[in-house]
């Protein structure tokens, strides 16, 4: 088979023939978290004033921070990558545009290390579970200091459950990147209707 016989644009491959990556939510989760510490910071510059230039560093760094965060997780998500299938050969387009054909042997599944997994869960919802608890208790008393812990907790949280999303309920393979490869991640549901275990 050609190259030619997959179309340049994937708008034109049948869906039922295709499989998109997918993505977890933790660089949402981090915006959000961010967005919290924006306002708890803004509050306690309002409340205590601006002395030196130091006592914007906070407000200012969750403001680009999120920025940041959020125009990478744009960018990442218009060229996610698909496959489409065709017999024993795959069409791999990025952005929606064909970008090279390869054999679907040259799928590699990537096993994930348990430790590694657990490692990530534990770090991510201790901190997250410290950071709501303690975000939460301060609400009333200190609200500034309230906010910026809770903005940590729903960071940490929300980066849990998408570890958990993107490491429990997702397969992750390595796919052919010009002389390289791709880490790309599945629903174990979408990726199994070709026949990949």
């Amino acid at each position: 088979m050609q190259q030619t016989q997959f179309p340049p644009r994937i708008e034109v491959v049948p869906e039922h023939a295709t499989v998109t990556e997918t993505f977890g939510f933790t660089p949402l989760s981090f915006s959000a978290g961010a967005l919290l510490g924006l306002i708890g910071s803004t509050i306690a510059v309002i409340t205590i004033g601006v002395h030196e230039l130091s006592d914007l560093y906070i407000p200012l760094g969750c403001l680009g921070g999120r920025r940041l965060i959020e125009a990478c997780e744009l960018w990442r998500r218009r060229r996610r990558t698909t496959l489409a299938f065709a017999g024993n050969q795959i069409g791999i387009y990025r952005g929606g545009q064909l970008a090279e054909v390869a054999y679907r042997s040259q799928m590699v599944i990537y096993q994930l290390n348990i430790v590694n997994t657990m490692r990530e869960l534990a770090l991510f919802g201790i901190v997250g579970l410290g950071g709501l608890m303690a975000g939460i208790t301060m609400m009333v008393p200190a609200p500034a200091f309230g906010l910026c812990a809770l903005g940590v907790g729903v960071g940490m949280t929300g980066a849990c459950a998408s570890s958990v999303y993107a490491r429990i309920a997702c397969r992750h393979f390595y796919v052919p990147r010009g002389r390289g490869s791709e880490h790309v991640v599945f629903t174990s549901r979408a990726i199994e209707r070709f026949g990949i275990h």
